[in-house]
């Protein structure tokens, strides 16, 4: 599965929109993440026009008031959604890569810069992939 992650620091502007939906294209993605959209609400209509089609599903976590956003993408064509988890600083897509029928389990993270929030942040994920036989 081609994975692209990306740290954005804004998705506001159309020429970062330009890109993203350029990188998605030509790199033939199968599952994007992006971290710092910025953007506290994200519509169905943005995330058609930033994949290039309606084929995509997506996640979206609006962080604090935008800041710690994260977008979490896929082509459906490539990827079946079970279910997610998200919290401050993370969205963990549960789902299926079709090609390989291989149980698949995709973590978008982006930590804060604060050394208690980050120790944190990954206790949350540490216990989370332990109770999950998923996570492997």
């Amino acid at each position: 599965m081609l994975i692209v992650n990306l740290n954005i620091r804004g998705l506001g502007g159309s020429t970062k929109a330009r890109y993203l939906s350029h990188i998605i294209s030509s790199e033939g993605a199968d599952f994007v993440c992006i971290q710092e959209t910025k953007l506290s609400v994200l519509s169905d209509a943005r995330c058609f026009s930033l994949w290039g089609n309606n084929n995509v599903g997506w996640v979206h976590y609006g962080g604090d008031n935008g800041s710690g956003s994260l977008l979490s993408m896929w082509h459906k064509e490539a990827f079946s959604y079970d279910t997610h988890v998200m919290g401050k600083g993370f969205i963990v897509v549960f789902g299926q890569y079709k090609k390989s029928n291989s149980r698949c389990v995709v973590v978008n993270v982006y930590a804060a810069c604060s050394l208690s929030e980050k120790i944190s942040l990954w206790g949350e994920l540490t216990d989370m992939k332990k109770a999950s036989p998923d996570m492997v």
